[in-house]
């Protein structure tokens, strides 16, 4: 089935937002996360059962984030505050079910690696792992690691980097995520987010049809 795509530039303005501006939004929603990360790392440096029990928010805080901003205000808050927005290919609003097929990839390897750690707290002995600093620690728990383990951490940076390059590579700048999803990112201005595009132009309003009762 044929969609119907925004134009790439209306009124000579870009409508599709590139890759500076998406890697801008990206950082200050890093920001934001680095801080849940800076807690979820004192909690799990307690105790080896409470560490189990936060790695599951932990592994998968990234990909809920993102489906939970978009489905609900068309963006992570980096991307609203930088007037992004994630909107089908006619500018329309998304909703849950886009937001969870653009994190879909995302959430598959978060949940990869939440196994594997899980698995790792698992085998480690909890006084070692209370009386370990965190390098060692960490280094403690990547002997537990299945032999698998690299390549599912290369393939997470083919899928990182894969994203990158599909995204400089299309005039719409559409990453991977947004072919799986049906979705484009665009300025807020072309939005039906921003109530602006859904106004005619001053001294272009339709006439009224004669043939329908005011």
């Amino acid at each position: 089935m044929n969609q119907k795509f925004l134009p790439l530039k209306i009124e000579g303005k870009h409508v599709y937002v590139g890759f500076w501006m998406r890697l801008a939004a990206g950082l200050a929603d890093a920001l934001i996360l680095i801080s849940f990360g800076f807690l979820f790392a004192w909690l799990e440096s307690i105790d080896r059962n409470l560490a189990i029990a936060v790695t599951i928010p932990s592994a998968t805080l990234f990909a809920f984030y993102n489906i939970f901003f978009n489905a609900r205000f068309g963006g992570t808050p980096g991307k609203l505050f930088f007037d992004i927005r994630i909107t089908r290919p006619d500018g329309t609003p998304i909703g849950w079910r886009h937001a969870w097929w653009r994190s879909s990839v995302d959430l598959f390897f978060a949940v990869l690696f939440l196994c594997v750690k899980i698995w790792a707290l698992s085998q480690i002995d909890p006084e070692t792992y209370t009386e370990l600093d965190w390098l060692n620690r960490s280094q403690e728990l990547s002997s537990f690691y299945p032999a698998w383990y690299g390549l599912l951490g290369i393939l997470s940076a083919v899928w990182v980097w894969g994203e990158f390059i599909v995204l400089l590579l299309n005039k719409r700048k559409r990453a991977i995520h947004d072919f799986i999803a049906g979705t484009i990112v665009i300025k807020k201005e072309f939005s039906m987010h921003s109530k602006d595009i859904l106004k005619p132009p001053l001294g272009n309003e339709s006439a009224p049809d004669p043939a329908k009762p005011l």
